[in-house]
């Protein structure tokens, strides 16, 4: 369902994580995995290598909008390294302060981001 959405030098931080996003593919091994489609009609998919407690590996996959690939972007950012526990507590705000912003009408995209990453963890600790 993507949307041209135009990402200024005022959303800089946003603009970089949309046009390279890091962490962007599916996995093939992983330990949880969830696919979420928000409101707005995006989807958003993340995958979770967990190792000793931690997130070793995680990544996402999503066919939204610019703001929706910036914030899988840095939500991977946020949880690589983190336990569950430290991951399932990233939330949007914190996303949005981290990205410097988005404009309001896409806030939203932050938030189907750490759901889905929410649930990826919650995927794991099920198995």
């Amino acid at each position: 369902m993507s949307e041209l959405v135009n990402l200024d030098e005022t959303y800089a931080t946003a603009k970089k994580h949309a046009d390279s996003p890091h962490n962007m593919g599916p996995m093939d091994s992983f330990s949880g995995h969830a696919r979420i489609t928000g409101p707005c009609g995006d989807t958003m998919e993340f995958w979770i290598l967990v190792e000793e407690g931690k997130i070793r590996k995680v990544s996402f996959i999503t066919d939204g909008c610019d703001p929706s690939r910036a914030c899988g972007s840095m939500t991977t950012c946020m949880a690589e390294g983190k336990s569950i526990e430290e991951a399932q507590a990233i939330s949007q705000k914190d996303v949005l302060n981290v990205l410097d912003g988005l404009p309001e009408d896409h806030e939203h995209c932050a938030l189907l981001a750490t759901n889905t990453l929410k649930a990826a963890c919650e995927d794991y600790l099920n198995q």
